[in-house]
């Protein structure tokens, strides 16, 4: 026989589930896909359970970003991975295995900030016969537990950050292999350096963006993933593992737009469209004692910010 050997697939290996000639069988087994699938779907409705008034587009992001690779995943990688090794990862394993228990609460040397926000990524030009352009950015102070990482000294802090949007596809055929013509609208995320002030932060996007495919920076700054596997589909993550001391001075991050089809002149009037997102911030300070839970929280109570802390 050619190839490895099939799966092995027994009733005992299955999950137990409802038959669909219910009453006249009330039980079956599932497995594979399938099972996996009904996995989730009940991990996701015990989260949206726990938080009713989320959108979806925030209990998609919250449930996927919570998935980590385990050390048998991870053994593919060699020893000193970069950016292109994880491919093979994302090919077999997507993001991991989800974590519920991540997935729902904030330990105190880890927290999980939720921003829900909408933007109008497009407008006309000033002139009739130019395409449309991007109109809007959003740009969020975060904020982070400052006196908590300056304490952490020389230790390393994991930043994660996933970003998800629903997008309207195209239904044109030459529009189907291209992300820029495909989704109504696609939208980025950018994080400021370490001692890059607002100013120099969003005029570093704002040129960037007048790319014609929008803002392409080459961030030299330790995100494990990297803009080719990140800048994908409608859901954003990466993350990157930085000194506290570092991560206390990098608290903008930015919601910028870059090409859709809602920009081509097809649609008469662009900055009539509205995209809603969500935008998940987790820090994790690993087994380190830090409570970065209670400061984030006081800084959001006293700046009565549109952020959710779970």
């Amino acid at each position: 026989m050619d190839g490895p050997p099939p799966p092995m697939k027994h009733p005992a290996l299955s999950l137990l589930t409802t038959d669909h000639q219910y009453p006249f069988r009330a039980f079956t087994t599932t497995g594979e896909t399938s099972g996996a699938t009904a996995l989730a779907a009940r991990a996701i409705t015990d989260i949206w359970s726990d938080y009713p008034d989320l959108w979806p587009e925030t209990i998609r992001a919250l449930f996927v970003s919570s998935a980590r690779w385990t050390p048998q995943m991870r053994s593919h990688l060699p020893t000193n991975p970069v950016k292109g090794d994880y491919g093979r990862l994302f090919k077999r394993y997507g993001y991991g295995v989800p974590d519920l228990d991540r997935a729902r609460r904030s330990a105190s040397n880890a927290l999980t900030l939720i921003v829900q926000d909408t933007i109008r990524p497009y407008r006309k030009a000033d002139k009739p016969s130019q395409q449309h352009v991007h109109n809007a950015m959003k740009l969020f102070q975060l904020p982070w537990p400052i006196e908590e990482l300056r304490k952490l000294v020389d230790v390393p802090i994991t930043l994660r950050v996933a970003l998800s949007t629903f997008i309207e596809p195209n239904p044109a055929e030459p529009a189907r292999g291209s992300k820029f013509r495909y989704a109504s609208h696609n939208l980025r995320f950018k994080l400021n350096r370490p001692n890059e002030d607002q100013g120099t932060f969003l005029a570093r996007i704002s040129k960037a963006a007048e790319q014609p495919e929008g803002p392409v920076v080459e961030e030299d700054d330790n995100w494990i993933f990297g803009r080719n596997r990140r800048d994908v589909g409608s859901l954003h993550i990466d993350e990157l593992v930085c000194p506290a001391s570092d991560l206390a001075r990098r608290n903008l991050i930015a919601i910028h737009p870059v090409a859709g089809w809602w920009k081509t002149k097809t649609v008469p009037d662009p900055q009539d469209c509205v995209a809603r997102f969500a935008l998940i911030v987790e820090i994790d300070a690993g087994n380190n004692n830090a409570d970065l839970y209670a400061e984030v929280g006081v800084a959001i109570n006293n700046l009565n910010a549109a952020v959710n802390i779970v």
